[in-house]
């Protein structure tokens, strides 16, 4: 049976039979994402990482969220894995380009810079192209992963050269 997970302010997990209260599947909140909300669901998809615990597919079937940025997770079967010793960059990448699939690119990416270190950004460079990326992602409209990567490595790059770089 399906289960619903996400993390609260503290890291912990909370486990539900149904989503959130007040949550939409991503693909029909678009109206709620403003600047200040991809703000708090860049934190709300952070906690993920904090907690080690990987989110899986990026993948806007699985995805739902409320209006105070809480992203939860639908899992079919099973628990959330942890995190892969290697890093959140593949899952980073996903929820990069899926973000971009409704809101501009900039946006996505400003409000990201803000919440992750560059080390985690440029983890997640490896992960933007086609053929890394979940094929239902991939193939949604519109094919924007690459405008996903050049913007990335852009703040990377800014960011490996600023003398005042953003490390958490």
């Amino acid at each position: 049976m399906a289960r619903w997970y996400w993390c609260d302010d503290y890291g912990e997990l909370t486990e539900s039979h149904g989503h959130p209260p007040k949550s939409r599947p991503i693909a029909a909140a678009v109206e709620w994402m403003g600047p200040e909300l991809i703000s708090d669901l860049h934190r709300s998809f952070a906690r993920w990482t904090e907690a080690r615990l990987s989110t899986g597919p990026v993948l806007p079937h699985r995805l739902w969220i409320d209006q105070s940025g809480l992203v939860a997770i639908r899992f079919a079967t099973g628990a959330p894995d942890r995190l892969p010793e290697v890093g959140a960059g593949e899952e980073l990448a996903q929820w990069l380009v899926l973000l971009s699939k409704w809101i501009e690119t900039y946006v996505v990416l400003a409000r990201a810079r803000g919440v992750w270190s560059t080390p985690a950004l440029a983890a997640a460079l490896p992960f933007l192209s086609p053929c890394m990326l979940p094929r239902p992602l991939a193939q949604l409209p519109p094919d924007n992963w690459e405008e996903v990567a050049r913007g990335l490595a852009a703040i990377v790059l800014d960011n490996a050269s600023s003398p005042n770089q953003h490390f958490i």
